[in-house]
């Protein structure tokens, strides 16, 4: 007998689309097809939805532990489970970081007693901790999260020791593209300015030196890189030639596809964030390389802070924004309004993660896949409040837009937590998902 038959879905893939049941037992898929033989104790009438593999966002910050007034595992995963989120990679500038295997597996035991959804856990790189590297990614961690600049935390790498994380290391390896150099230059230029545009505090100049920098590397040593929140068309300008001959993989951020100096610098410091929201020549540009096939994947880079905290002066207000239960209502709006496919929504939010990271058994609706689905309708465009969100600081910059609808049903290991964004089964837990 199945645990759960979902009848005449609409299935999505990168591929295309075909009608067929699901049945889920024990938490995976064991037929995907016309009318499976046997029972089921629960059935779904899916006729007039779309299925597709659960979102897996690579970039979040969980803020836990140590930053429990910005979010936890509880609060961050239940607003991801919200919106279609099944499966989180958490970044590692925690308190303390995760840049040890003992901080690795108490992180792991927190998010194991409390996260709604699936999670994995990045390693922190820092100038001497090669050998802790290692131990993580033998541990399990999902890749090692380099930061060429300054960002938050106190997570940085400097020059000399980036060839030897490079050479000396295994695993996946992401990385935070802002030159060190350039980025002090700019804070020196500006640095009696009031109130400086954050875009010019961060330059363009710095995340195009580091993505040089970058490519160099790859060239040298052939390790997968996972460039994270991709934010200028120069960067896309340099990427573009190499079309698959480096093994380069790219992340943009709906921040980046949805923001713009110009359209939204009345926002303040609620927009400040690192890479910085750009001007909008840029931010077309990357919807361009959306289009084009040119960026793998989409992350929230979910980064909460409080009200309080932003409404501070630019200089001490965090960077920043909430966003792993508004990456699915952003994309499927783009979609209604044609910018993409529903398939290339599917790719960059499910299939193209679970392949990069080594998620064999996730981003996909076969027999033998894990039972995290997302369930949806076209819709009506609606209105996004505050009221409609999870997270733990309870805003988003989106607040006001027109979006699509959180989905009608999510499903976590064949569980069915969240209807129509609302958390209905508040037992469910994830598991730690591991490259394989």
């Amino acid at each position: 007998m199945y645990d759960l038959l979902i009848e005449d879905a609409t299935i999505v893939s990168g591929r295309g689309r075909q009608v067929a049941d699901i049945a889920i037992k024990k938490g995976r898929i064991v037929y995907v097809g016309a009318r499976p033989a046997g029972r089921a104790r629960t059935r779904i009438n899916a006729i007039g939805k779309f299925v597709m593999p659960g979102v897996i966002d690579t970039h979040v910050h969980f803020r836990d532990p140590g930053h429990a007034q910005k979010e936890t595992w509880e609060t961050g995963s239940r607003a991801a489970a919200s919106s279609g989120v099944t499966t989180v990679l958490d970044m590692p500038n925690t308190k303390p970081p995760t840049i040890k295997r003992k901080a690795l597996r108490s992180k792991r035991k927190r998010a194991a007693a409390n996260s709604r959804v699936n999670f994995g856990l990045w390693a922190g790189a820092t100038a001497d901790n090669i050998d802790d590297l290692n131990a993580m990614v033998d541990d399990g961690a999902c890749g090692i999260k380099i930061f060429m600049g300054n960002s938050t935390g106190t997570l940085m790498v400097p020059p000399e020791a980036l060839q030897r994380i490079f050479e000396e290391t295994r695993g996946l390896i992401g990385v935070h593209a802002e030159d060190e150099e350039e980025l002090r230059r700019a804070a020196s230029e500006y640095q009696d300015i009031e109130n400086p545009q954050h875009h010019l505090m961060r330059p363009e100049s710095a995340a195009v030196a580091a993505v040089r920098r970058l490519i160099e590397l790859v060239r040298a040593t052939e390790r997968h890189v996972h460039v994270c929140h991709l934010s200028t068309a120069e960067e896309v300008h340099l990427l573009d030639p190499i079309g698959g001959r480096l093994p380069i993989t790219v992340e943009v951020c709906p921040h980046h596809l949805f923001l713009s100096v110009e359209s939204h610098g009345e926002l303040g410091n609620r927009v400040k964030c690192n890479p910085p929201v750009r001007p909008e020549l840029d931010r077309r540009s990357l919807w361009t390389a959306v289009k084009r096939g040119r960026i793998d994947t989409i992350g929230s880079d979910h980064a909460p802070h409080t009200l309080e905290e932003k409404k501070s002066s630019y200089w001490e207000a965090p960077s920043g924004i909430p966003g792993v239960e508004t990456t699915f209502p952003l994309i499927m709006g783009a979609v209604q309004h044609g910018k993409l496919s529903l398939e290339r929504m599917v790719d960059l939010l499910s299939e193209r993660p679970a392949q990069i990271f080594g998620l064999k058994k996730k981003g996909r609706i076969e027999a033998g896949a894990d039972a995290d689905l997302v369930l949806f309708t076209e819709g009506q465009a609606h209105r996004l409040t505050n009221a409609d969100l999870l997270c733990q600081v309870g805003w988003s910059p989106y607040v006001g837009r027109e979006v699509a609808p959180k989905p009608d049903l999510v499903l976590v290991g064949g569980n069915i937590i969240a209807r129509s964004g609302v958390i209905v089964d508040d037992e469910v837990r994830g598991t730690e998902v591991r490259p394989t």
